[in-house]
């Protein structure tokens, strides 16, 4: 989370975050980190009455950056060898595990086991989730996505969302609405490059079937609330799994990752 004298953003992981934060860094003097994706519900009351900027995106392309983001340097930590079952699975498995984190009681048990009873959020790429945080998905029938959302932004209709597809453009809106967008500022935001990537097609080649029609039913009220869709992939397209060193240099970098 990063708080300045005019807002404060929560940064939602793989929904272009890096990218606001460095704009942010750079523009905003007064700018500083007071806990690494830390909740909404842990801001201090010295700011709470700023406006809260946070990002979102399509949970389906979310699943497959956040795959591929962790699948190749975070494999063994907690979560994610709680996902992949210690390597067991690769992308459906894995997205199958996080999407009925909700609705399995057994693995939930595993994986509150895996977690910490405290987070320090001064410290990075950590298990920054729970045990207690995650004991409340238990038997809400909502998949991993809707999970952190709802952990991150709390009640969020007073939170204003950039959408990772449309970036750029509700950045500026955003900083438009509170006063604080600039010349330098919109040059930067529409001229600066990707960042924090991750290697992957597009994402409907992914999945089956029946795993996209998952996400459509734990993630349901996320997407209905920012009215996402599964965009079916070409009838040629063949279904992915991790990629070799080859492929990955292959296929063209997602934007906005992080």
């Amino acid at each position: 989370m990063i708080v300045t004298d005019k807002f404060v953003f929560v940064h939602f992981p793989r929904t272009g975050g890096t990218f606001i934060t460095d704009l942010i860094l750079r523009f905003f003097p007064s700018a500083h980190e007071i806990g690494y994706h830390l909740p909404r519900s842990l801001l201090a009351n010295e700011y709470s009455h700023l406006p809260v900027l946070g990002s979102v995106r399509n949970p389906w392309d979310f699943y497959v950056s956040w795959y591929y983001h962790v699948w190749p340097r975070d494999a063994a930590t907690p979560l994610h060898s709680w996902l992949s079952e210690n390597g067991k699975h690769q992308f459906a498995g894995a997205t199958r595990n996080a999407l009925n984190i909700g609705t399995d009681n057994d693995r939930l048990d595993a994986l509150i086991e895996k977690l910490p009873d405290e987070v320090d959020y001064s410290r990075r790429n950590i298990p920054n989730i729970t045990k207690d945080a995650v004991r409340k998905i238990r038997g809400t029938g909502v998949g991993y996505y809707t999970f952190r959302f709802n952990h991150l932004f709390g009640n969020a209709d007073e939170v204003f969302f950039c959408r990772q597809e449309s970036l750029r453009v509700d950045l500026i809106r955003f900083l438009e609405l509170i006063g604080a967008a600039s010349d330098d500022i919109r040059a930067h935001i529409f001229e600066s490059k990707k960042k924090n990537t991750a290697d992957h097609s597009h994402y409907p080649s992914y999945y089956t079937p029946e795993l996209a029609d998952l996400v459509s039913i734990r993630d349901r009220a996320v997407i209905e609330r920012f009215g996402y869709v599964f965009e079916e992939p070409p009838v040629a397209n063949k279904l992915h799994e991790p990629m070799n060193t080859a492929s990955k240099a292959a296929d063209r970098e997602r934007e906005y990752e992080s």
